[in-house]
């Protein structure tokens, strides 16, 4: 199989939830926990544990702890904020490989995630990268109106602005290939973190690596 050639690239966009750090069951859990105590504090007549085990559930199907509330009525733009706030980010497992990787990359990068930026701020101090990603290089949802990137183009335009650089010649990593259409239609070079989860379907995404340590050492031969 050839190696993907990133020798092209000038600047990267990242996504952040598993994808600059992995997903573990401790996160999740801690995900689904922060997600039944908001959705009761919004409202939702169910105890704790019906509401975790929806939480758990919702996670499972979609991919969110969220899904399933909102079809109790739930709106999120009312939970973002405070749930955010509330996942403990002590969860999250860093991991040393991808620090020294991002330290050896001499190329502009931002994170564009539909996370809060307050989650971004405190989840990039923790797996210290904020010397890399500092407030100026992160684009939360709420910073292109909650307009999500699988399926609107603002936080990608905002992205391109920062790095000041050419679609064509900028990266950008996901670990959902649902989040990746827009992106390609805009130009942008694609790129799939998997995790051994490769989609069956991925006309939108020009390169697959099974964890982002393989695509950061491709980064850096290109370099």
């Amino acid at each position: 199989m050839t190696a993907p050639d990133l020798s092209h690239i000038k600047g990267v966009i990242w996504d952040l939830d598993n994808t600059l750090y992995r997903y573990d069951d401790a996160f999740i859990r801690a995900c689904n926990i922060a997600a039944a105590n908001q959705a009761i504090a919004m409202g939702l007549d169910l105890p704790f544990d019906q509401a975790l085990t929806m939480a758990t559930e919702s996670e499972k199907i979609f991919g969110s702890s969220f899904r399933l509330f909102a079809d109790r009525g739930l709106q999120y733009r009312d939970f973002h904020f405070p749930y955010h706030d509330a996942v403990d980010t002590t969860a999250v497992a860093r991991n040393r490989d991808i620090k020294t990787a991002l330290d050896s990359l001499s190329l502009p990068m931002v994170i564009l995630t539909n996370a809060s930026r307050g989650w971004a701020r405190r989840t990039v101090a923790h797996i210290e990268l904020d010397h890399i990603f500092d407030d100026a290089k992160i684009i939360a949802l709420e910073d292109v109106d909650f307009k999500a990137k699988a399926h609107y183009p603002n936080g990608f335009e905002r992205a391109l602005s920062l790095l000041g650089t050419e679609a064509s010649k900028t990266l950008m990593v996901e670990d959902l290939a649902r989040n990746l259409p827009v992106a390609k239609r805009l130009g942008l070079t694609t790129a799939l973190v998997h995790h051994t989860q490769r989609p069956d379907d991925s006309g939108h995404v020009d390169m697959v690596f099974e964890t982002t340590m393989a695509l950061t050492r491709h980064l850096l031969r290109g370099l």
